[in-house]
């Protein structure tokens, strides 16, 4: 079976359903996955349902919103949202915050009264349109590049309740980019996302959610090849999640797979993977307004080519969250991940002896944290920390260290506007592959700074414009840029 789909010269992207005898081995394991993903989501909500019985009946608690270990980590530089804008020279949409770049992120519910059908299906369609202004479109250090270029971003989001309180999602997005210039840089990512979700009696929730996605590596982050062409992906993942809220206790499971297919600049063979997670939260009530917090977790990656990068990363962390009053809340975890590569070292034939291992191992702390402020109700201040180790298979690189803190303000000056600042700094320190002399010892200093404003011309219609600077400073210097870039923007949201 074959599906096309076709968006123009710059981007034509294949779904095959039976990709030939290289690729069997990955997919009959997605397959596997998917399988063993479904039953343990609902093997997991029986048995937290009995677990649950036990747990003590006080006072509500408040929802577990943690996965296992850090979570379902992809790189750090995504912890800032004003980053994300940058990275992937995407808008700030007005009326539904950033396009998710990557796999697996939870979409929210459009609270727009919307289009309503046979009395309780609700649909939201959506439009945006954007104007872009960047100084250095390739972020690179010399031969630098400006162009102007122009988003579209179409969608629809439909929501089904059913039997009281559950819940069926359905949810298609787009971003689509075109570049004055560079056309090598044009897009056409889209997203396509199915959810239920399952809200018991007695404190049971149970989700299931399927999703594909058409994506590209943004330039300037640890994923960026540097090739003429950007990179492109397709993901199709499954995800779960099995939860019971207690009166003083909560748990949570979750589950996901999801595969990676490179579509071009011969990324394929070095980067295509599965990749699945599990990971478990547990939260006990400690004062009327804090809990301490317990995490495992495992993300294994499972390469179809490069055998010497497939591996595990173990997780496991305790903190404590707080909500000492309307105005202040925050959650701290700290623990150690351990990152351990599955297979023996062995010479892989060009271009995959880049990524002969120069270590089996990798143990590193890490802490993330998270502090809410609202000291009036027109102005919310966020302030995020973290350390974590991220796996990359890119110049030869095996994994890197990410060192960071993030702070967003928000302050609302009107009834309609909304001023926002974020700032943002991180070190990424790699550990690259034996016998590699790009990319050995390096070591990145990121900085970031937004500032922005959002406004609401009528109910369904927003307005927003941006200023993102962003500086790399690297001991290597084929690594370092810097970049200005600008937007203005408009989305429907009916």
């Amino acid at each position: 079976m074959v599906i096309s789909w076709r968006a123009g010269k710059s981007h034509d992207a294949v779904i095959r359903l039976g990709r030939g005898k290289q690729n069997n081995a990955l997919r009959n394991r997605y397959r596997q996955s998917l399988c063993a993903l479904a039953c343990l989501v609902v093997l997991v909500g029986a048995w937290l349902q009995r677990v649950g019985e036990s747990l003590a009946q006080q006072a509500p608690l408040s929802q577990t919103v943690v996965f296992g270990g850090t979570g379902h980590t992809w790189f750090s530089q995504y912890a800032n949202p004003a980053l994300v804008g940058a990275l992937y020279q995407t808008p700030d949409w007005p009326l539904t915050g950033y396009y998710t770049p990557f796999p697996g992120s939870a979409l929210p519910l459009i609270p727009a009264d919307g289009i309503k059908l046979f009395e309780s299906l609700k649909l939201n369609p959506m439009l945006g349109v954007a104007q872009m202004y960047t100084d250095n479109v390739f972020r690179t250090n010399d031969n630098r590049k400006s162009d102007t270029f122009t988003t579209f971003a179409p969608g629809i989001q439909a929501q089904l309740p059913f039997a009281g309180r559950h819940l069926i999602q359905m949810d298609y997005r787009t971003n689509i980019q075109y570049y004055a210039n560079n056309p090598s840089n044009n897009v056409q990512d889209q997203t396509a996302s199915g959810r239920v979700n399952l809200d018991f009696p007695g404190g049971l929730k149970i989700g299931v959610a399927g999703e594909h996605k058409l994506g590209h590596d943004p330039r300037g982050t640890a994923l960026d090849t540097r090739n003429v062409d950007i990179n492109k992906w397709e993901a199709n993942g499954a995800f779960g999640h099995a939860e019971y809220v207690g009166a003083q206790s909560s748990i949570r499971m979750d589950l996901r797979t999801t595969n990676m297919t490179y579509l071009n600049n011969a990324q394929g063979p070095l980067q295509n993977r599965l990749i699945n997670y599990a990971g478990l939260t547990l939260a006990r009530d400690v004062f009327p307004k804090t809990a301490l917090v317990a995490n495992v977790g495992a993300t294994q990656q499972i390469y179809e080519n490069n055998k010497n990068l497939s591996s595990v990363i173990y997780q496991a962390s305790g903190g404590v969250r707080w909500s000492a009053s309307e105005r202040t809340s925050g959650q701290v975890l700290a623990g150690v991940q351990h990152l351990q590569f599955s297979n023996a070292q062995v010479n892989q034939p060009p271009p995959l002896d880049r990524f002969s291992r120069t270590e089996d191992s990798f143990t590193n702390f890490f802490i993330m944290g998270n502090l809410a402020w609202k000291p009036t109700s027109l102005l919310t201040i966020s302030l995020q920390g973290y350390q974590t180790v991220q796996q990359t298979a890119v110049l030869t690189s095996l994994f890197f260290v990410s060192t960071g803190g993030n702070l967003a303000i928000s302050q609302g000056l009107t009834d309609s506007a909304t001023a926002t600042l974020n700032v943002g700094i991180e070190r990424d320190k790699f550990t690259s592959g034996a016998g590699a002399t790009s990319s050995a010892n390096r070591t990145d200093l990121l900085k970031n700074v937004a500032l922005g404003i959002k406004y609401r011309a009528v109910k369904w219609l927003g307005l927003s414009a941006q200023y993102i600077y962003e500086d790399r400073s690297s001991d290597q210097v084929l690594f370092e840029y810097h970049a200005n870039t600008m937007m203005v923007s408009a989305q429907f949201v009916y």
